[in-house]
């Protein structure tokens, strides 16, 4: 009978070895592959997860791109609708006339230069000599700031050349001006 217990105990024994054996087997075959797989799977959910936080801020700056180039684009209509044909340089000097005139004063010459040509645009050099009181000029400068078009003083010059020839203290000098200005064209055949 004690062989029978020794023979046991041996069985148990070696059951136990085996089982450990099959344990530690067990464990770094099966356990330790998941436990890192499970790590990469929480490292790469933890980079998602900042992904999604910052999502929203994204977001944001992206709206904020949009409505700057649709506001880019909208500015860019306004000046093309602004451009002169350069067909449209003598209703251009008919508009000039007409401010003038809406200002009290008359135009003594407008003279257009030679156009200068542009990557996207042309331009045209204008010079207009006209005559009048202070308020005159300050009204025609107002006035060419309304006409909706593209167009840069470059040049601005007034000379006094006397007094208006009447009898009282409030008299008014008359000036002489010389305006330089840059108009803005799509030349013949181009697009605007």
């Amino acid at each position: 009978m004690a062989l029978l217990r020794k023979l046991a105990e041996w069985r148990l024994l070696a059951l136990l070895i085996c089982l450990g054996i099959i344990g530690y087997v067990f464990y770094s075959i099966v356990i330790v592959p998941i436990s890192i797989e499970l790590d990469s799977i929480r490292a790469e959910t933890v980079a998602v997860n900042q992904k999604i936080t910052s999502l929203p801020k994204k977001i944001q700056d992206l709206g904020r791109l949009r409505d700057d180039y649709d506001k880019a684009v909208s500015s860019l209509d306004i000046i093309n609708s602004r451009v002169t044909h350069e067909t449209a340089l003598p209703y251009f000097t008919t508009e000039l006339e007409k401010t003038s005139k809406e200002a009290g004063m008359k135009l003594s010459s407008v003279s257009i230069g030679t156009l200068i040509p542009g990557s996207s645009y042309s331009r045209v050099p204008m010079t207009i000599t006209c005559r009048g009181f202070y308020g005159q000029i300050r009204r025609f400068v107002q006035g060419l700031s309304k006409l909706e078009r593209a167009f840069n003083i470059s040049d601005f010059h007034l000379r006094t050349t006397g007094f208006l020839d009447s009898v009282g203290i409030n008299e008014e000098q008359i000036l002489d001006v010389t305006l330089s200005l840059i108009v803005y064209v799509v030349p013949k055949g181009g697009e605007n």
